[in-house]
């Protein structure tokens, strides 16, 4: 494996991650109200908690996706030369 195959897959990566991120955040605002229902009934879940959940959770995915995918990636990009 060569760095440009790692270039390629740390870009796919960040790009496909970073699109289940916007997936979650329309998601979150679309449908707040039937996820929170279904939060209630099946998790015992208060909307406000509910709330507080979602976008922390948000907010781990997109340090996880700068902490593994994009880094290295940059660093490839930057510093190792093909």
């Amino acid at each position: 494996m060569n760095t440009d195959m790692l270039r390629h897959f740390f870009a796919w990566c960040a790009i496909l991650n970073y699109a289940m991120l916007i997936l979650w955040f329309v998601l979150h605002i679309g449908m707040h109200g039937a996820l929170v229902k279904l939060g209630e009934r099946f998790f015992n879940i208060p909307a406000e908690k509910y709330d507080s959940i979602s976008l922390k959770g948000m907010l781990f995915l997109k340090l996880v996706i700068w902490v593994f995918n994009i880094t290295p990636y940059l660093v490839l990009r930057l510093f190792v030369h093909p």
